[in-house]
């Protein structure tokens, strides 16, 4: 894989890292890790062989509300606690809405192939800084009710 393509999926993977611990850490009480893992589970798919084909494709099966809907409600049945859904639920739904607004979209109408978004470069150098921007804005707005902070 060339350099470029590499730092590309580098930056793109910890985008999605830092807004999903963003978002748990500032709308949630649960381990903000979870936004962490949940925030990348998506991209899982990378590492389904091309041949398979057809959903288990990059944006393909992980990429879809279903999958989503499905993470958030095993992480309840196994927790059975509302604030780990809810975080699960927030850290994978950016992952989503951030690659829905690329121009490959994603699947919103799964089992359908079809998909497209607006085309806007959302893992570019000027939305991934304003992404990053507006995490940091969420971890030190919840940093100033953290006492253990000061």
């Amino acid at each position: 894989m060339e350099t470029g393509r590499v730092l590309f999926l580098t930056g793109a993977v910890l985008t999605h890292a830092v807004v999903g611990y963003a978002l748990v850490r500032g709308f949630t009480d649960a381990d903000p890790r979870i936004g962490i893992v949940f925030g990348i589970a998506p991209d899982a798919d990378f590492w389904f062989p091309a041949a398979w084909g057809w959903p288990l494709v990059h944006r393909g099966l992980t990429h879809t509300p279903l999958f989503a809907l499905l993470l958030v409600v095993g992480a309840y049945a196994i927790s059975r606690d509302r604030t780990a859904a809810l975080a699960v639920g927030l850290a994978i739904s950016s992952h989503l809405a951030i690659d829905s607004l690329s121009p490959a979209g994603i699947a919103w109408l799964f089992p359908l192939e079809a998909s497209a978004g607006p085309g806007l470069p959302v893992h570019g150098p000027a939305a991934t800084a304003a992404l990053w921007l507006v995490s940091i804005g969420v971890l030190a707005w919840r940093a100033g009710d953290d006492p253990s902070i000061r």
